[in-house]
């Protein structure tokens, strides 16, 4: 895989680049939903899983939010693309950082490694170096 690169979705971009240690997705240029985090998310685990990685910081940019009651489906999709395989930072940048902790409950019973942060460098230094 040549990076940096951008992988379009239907309401959303992904500009992946690969960092020292990790890959990193940027995901932007749209308005969040069910379907947009479901798509997401399963190209992300997809792409680790076709390119070995075990490391990926997520930085989120999209408008708007997955409403919690709706949240379930997005955890099946990360399950279903193999992301237990992956530790995973997720950085919040906009809106929903109390949805994206309860999100992060729901991956880690699933035996997803993921946390969330509101600070990238915070989520660097925990993907690369954290417990």
């Amino acid at each position: 895989m040549t990076l940096p690169r951008i992988l379009e979705g239907e309401g959303f971009r992904i500009y992946l680049s690969q960092e020292a240690g990790y890959l990193r997705a940027q995901v932007g240029d749209g308005c969040d939903s069910q379907a947009v985090s479901v798509a997401y998310w399963t190209l992300l685990g997809n792409l680790c899983r076709e390119t070995g990685t075990t490391r990926l910081l997520v930085v989120e940019t999209l408008q708007d939010t997955v409403e919690l009651t709706e949240i379930q489906p997005v955890i099946d999709a990360m399950v279903a693309s193999g992301l237990q395989a992956v530790r995973i930072a997720f950085v919040e940048l906009l809106d929903d950082l109390e949805g994206s902790e309860y999100g992060e409950i729901l991956c880690r019973e699933r035996g997803i490694t993921i946390r969330t942060f509101n600070d990238e460098q915070a989520a660097r230094h925990w993907l690369l170096y954290g417990q």
